[in-house]
């Protein structure tokens, strides 16, 4: 896969998970499956983007607390994905993924606390008796976002490529049928989706929309 649509890409979920415009373009389903879109597989990018979404989902970016970046993670993995898997579902491939998906979060969130390190430096000597304030204060904070939006190509960008070495060189050594690695997905996510139920009432009020998902679920996988 090309890497400068990725870097492109990712940028810009590095940029809406925080700076602007947090329109939820940085959330991992959306991440995902744009990025396969831009290779022409949208549906792997989703498949894939669904799963790191429901590890996603027990994440809360609170004010300035550390928090693995769950986007460009997502951009990352699913760029080597698709470098290095075939046209077509491979479960053994897209459990590496995954895995190295969460892994990678934790680059991007460090990449992150490094980012407000910089932003740091960056109003450090502001003095509102500068003769244009407004225009001084506007420069630094578009500043701001430039490193942002290169700080997020970056990660996304490296974590694409050494993703896809990563795969190809575990690809023929990984002699796993299709059914276990989908079934380790399925128990790992389905154990993540009950955790998150208790963030939004738990059980009690929220079995209704949960069954409801589940039957829609069903029904997907028989139309297919």
């Amino acid at each position: 896969m090309n890497l400068i649509p990725v870097a492109l890409w990712g940028g810009v979920v590095g940029l809406d998970a925080a700076s602007f415009p947090q329109v939820m373009v940085s959330r991992p389903l959306v991440a995902a499956t744009v990025t396969g879109l831009l290779a022409g597989r949208p549906e792997d990018g989703l498949l894939l983007g669904v799963i790191l979404e429901a590890f996603a989902l027990l994440v809360l970016p609170v004010g300035a607390a550390r928090y693995p970046e769950a986007g460009t993670a997502a951009v990352a993995a699913t760029g080597a994905y698709l470098a290095a898997a075939p046209t077509g579902l491979d479960a053994a491939l897209l459990l590496a993924a995954t895995a190295f998906a969460l892994a990678w979060e934790r680059v991007g969130g460090l990449s992150v606390h490094v980012q407000r390190r910089l932003n740091e430096r960056l109003v450090v000597g502001w003095s509102e008796s500068r003769r244009r304030p407004d225009r001084e204060l506007e420069r630094r904070h578009l500043s701001a976002m430039t490193l942002d939006y290169l700080r997020g190509a970056v990660v996304a960008a490296s974590g694409a490529w050494l993703g896809a070495l990563a795969l190809r060189w575990l690809a023929p050594r990984w002699d796993l049928d299709a059914v276990s690695p989908v079934g380790v997905l399925v128990v790992a996510s389905a154990a993540v989706l009950g955790a998150v139920l208790q963030l939004f009432g738990g059980w009690g009020e929220r079995r209704l929309a949960f069954l409801l998902g589940i039957l829609c679920g069903f029904t997907l996988l028989l139309l297919r």
